[in-house]
């Protein structure tokens, strides 16, 4: 009896799975933003005082996204044989250190390695990371919000982050932010020693469950302790990562993930370039902090919808979404500079496309358990993620191509083809792959039934 109690496993709060949530928000705000979000601020002062071309210097975000792509499936694999807080760690001292290196270099290929070094170590705690905490502590019930939670600690940390680099750009280089170069490379030294510091303080406390603990509430137990128990026990184990990549339906909804990240490419790093054309700097800056504001009310509901809905449905209304945010776009293009219709489409915009953010933000790591099961959840994330990158990676310049030889309207138009493709794939294979799960799940059943 006393060692039945002993060995009884520790139920966790809920307060306690909300601090690991709101540590990962954290992670997101501060150690991804410095990696990340933070990095285009740098570019014109870079090009500037470098005299590098702008098409040039900005190839280091592309080399950034595929090369941490690819090295994501491994991180997935590894997280499942070493202890979380070590790759944590190591994910941080990469970034702050590339950071370093951007403080030191002087030539392209220094800052291309600096972009790999810093976009690689935020795949550490960031791309693989907090989707491991979240899945960890909200293994069956209420992930889809915990995960749109923390990934909205993004666009919170844009919203301090963006003046705060501004201002420390401000007192280190001469003329404005585009126009102006660097007097000296202590920014990026600054913001190695924040991420550093940041990063070492949430690593302090961050975890996965230990063994001996019970992710299951007592208000969860006591209420509802038969719902609980069959959900965990039927929580999807799923196929490994090599019987994933053998599967069509997996390269189906990868193709699909692939040409939306072609479409989003554009919509994300183009639209402040486009909008400059319709409207003044001031209101440019309002629009993208309407949309700032979209994207966290869009990460939390979007992980509502994907514990309520789940997969198919709840990216079908992001798809939506996505279409009606470029279809402003267009009605703009159609509209002299300074017109006050090209505000209000600017805003329908900056709504409609925050809403989705968490079909790209949290929607890969969710979708990774959700339709290919826990048994390799990090390593299926790291092929989701790669597809997407190569999107992008590819999206980006072929806008500009199109934007080129055509204009802004009809490089638009391809956008819109590009994301009602890759969504119409994506939702036709979720919903085959769920199928999969119910028939290997009946199998499984019927086994256990012979068996006994």
């Amino acid at each position: 009896m006393s060692n039945a109690l002993t060995n009884k496993p520790k139920v966790v709060s809920k307060g306690y799975k909300y601090f690991m949530v709101f540590l990962c928000m954290l992670t997101q705000a501060i150690p991804y933003g410095i990696a990340q979000l933070i990095q285009p601020l740098f570019v014109h002062p870079i090009v500037n005082t470098f005299h590098f071309t702008l098409a040039s210097y900005t190839l280091i975000f592309t080399f950034g996204a595929i090369v941490g792509s690819i090295v994501s499936p491994f991180v997935g694999k590894a997280l499942q044989k070493v202890n979380f807080k070590i790759l944590y760690l190591i994910g941080i001292v990469l970034s702050a250190g590339a950071y370093v290196i951007f403080g030191i270099s002087t030539k392209l290929p220094e800052f291309y390695l600096a972009g790999i070094i810093c976009m690689v170590g935020s795949t550490f705690y960031s791309g693989q990371g907090v989707p491991w905490v979240i899945n960890h502590w909200f293994p069956y019930k209420g992930r889809g919000v915990a995960l749109g939670l923390a990934f909205c600690g993004g666009s919170i940390g844009d919203i301090f982050l963006q003046p705060i680099t501004q201002s420390i750009l401000s007192h280190f280089m001469t003329g404005n932010t585009k126009t102006g170069h660097l007097t000296s490379m202590a920014p990026f030294f600054i913001f190695a020693v924040a991420l550093l510091i940041i990063g070492l303080i949430i690593a302090c406390f961050i975890r996965v469950p230990k063994k001996d603990e019970s992710v299951a509430s007592l208000e969860e137990i006591s209420e509802n302790r038969s719902q609980a128990k069959i959900a965990k026990a039927h929580e999807f184990q799923g196929w490994s990562g090599e019987q994933v990549l053998h599967m069509k339906w997996f390269w189906i909804f990868s193709i699909g993930f692939l040409i939306i990240g072609l479409g989003l490419a554009s919509l994300n790093e183009d639209y402040a370039a486009f909008l400059d054309t319709k409207l003044s700097l001031t209101q440019v800056g309002l629009i993208g902090s309407v949309f700032g504001a979209a994207g966290i009310i869009g990460n939390i509901s979007g992980g509502y919808l994907f514990d309520k809905f789940g997969t198919a449905k709840s990216m079908a209304y992001a798809g939506i979404m996505l279409v009606i945010s470029i279809l402003m776009m267009i009605f703009i293009s159609f509209h002299p500079f300074g017109d006050q219709v090209n505000l209000y489409a600017g805003f329908g915009w900056a709504i409609t496309s925050g809403l989705s953010v968490f079909s790209y933000m949290s929607g890969p790591a969710f979708m990774a358990k959700s339709l290919f099961g826990a048994k390799a959840q990090g390593v299926n994330l790291g092929y989701i993620s790669l597809a997407y990158a190569v999107g992008f990676a590819i999206g980006a310049p072929l806008f500009g191509i199109i934007k080129g030889k055509t204009n802004f309207t009809v490089a638009w138009m391809f956008t819109i083809g590009f994301v009602t493709i890759g969504f119409i794939l994506l939702i036709i294979a979720a919903i085959r792959i769920k199928k999969m799960q119910h028939q290997m799940a009946a199998n499984t059943q019927d086994k256990v039934l012979l068996d006994k």
